[in-house]
């Protein structure tokens, strides 16, 4: 009967050792897509991943960010994107659930919630800016390195300094506070965000919007240089650095 049982045993550990190195040759092979810019071929790698060994924090991680790449490539392209958004924030929220006391689960959560924003309405746009700031907060809270987390806040920063009076409004109405953002915390937020990664090429494209929106061109002309320089690793960082081409092209011919 024992060596039965350590028969069974032994063919438990074997089934399962052979799953953990199936799910890493995938998310190997997905990573490998991912940096040849082929998001969608990663995407299938981490859901055969996800298959074989459901709910391991590298794998959602992964698969929170190919949705959340492909769903703001196709809202660049002016096609559908919400169901993408709607999917990486289902797997962001499985993250925080299952790994509450991991930063970037915190971080995913934060930025694909926030990605909902153009599709909803002016009250559930600030309900869902309370939830980003919150979520951005914890990652730091827990990683104070965490460079992700502050460029989520920097953004927070500059466009809540860019609300109209109604949506104040309705803010006030909504929350019963007051909500104002500042530039100059954004631009902070931001610098802090490249105190930690000084090749994040987000934390330079967000730095030059917030440049843009102070009115200080040509900083923001040399925070999108940063981003063309930088090399690109993801199918978003490229279309992000064509998109700094263009806006520097366009705010050099403004000047």
């Amino acid at each position: 009967m024992r060596i039965i049982r350590m028969s069974l045993l032994s063919i438990v550990f074997l089934f399962f050792a052979a799953h953990g190195e199936e799910v890493t040759k995938l998310l190997e092979a997905g990573d490998q897509c991912y940096l040849r810019l082929q998001t969608e071929e990663a995407l299938r790698n981490y859901e055969e991943a996800d298959s074989l060994a459901p709910g391991r924090s590298e794998t959602l991680i992964r698969l929170a960010r190919a949705y959340s790449d492909i769903g703001w490539l196709h809202w660049q392209n002016g096609s559908s994107a919400e169901s993408y958004y709607v999917r990486s924030v289902a797997i962001a929220d499985t993250l925080v659930q299952l790994y509450p006391n991991l930063p970037a689960a915190h971080f995913w959560c934060a930025l694909t919630t926030g990605s909902l924003i153009p599709f909803r309405g002016t009250s559930e746009k600030i309900h869902i800016g309370k939830v980003v700031r919150f979520q951005a907060e914890k990652a730091i809270e827990l990683d104070s390195t965490y460079s992700y987390a502050y460029i989520i806040l920097a953004i927070f920063e500059r466009e809540l300094a860019k609300l109209s009076w109604f949506e104040r409004t309705i803010a006030r109405i909504v929350f019963g506070e007051d909500l104002h953002g500042s530039f100059a915390r954004s631009e902070e937020l931001l610098q802090k965000a490249l105190k930690y990664d000084s090749s994040s090429t987000y934390a330079f494209f967000e730095l030059s919007l917030t440049y843009e929106a102070m009115g200080k061109k040509a900083e923001s002309i040399v925070s999108l240089k940063r981003v063309i320089d930088l090399p690109v690793s993801s199918q978003r960082e490229e279309r992000q650095r064509q998109n700094a081409e263009k806006l520097r092209a366009k705010l050099q011919s403004d000047k």
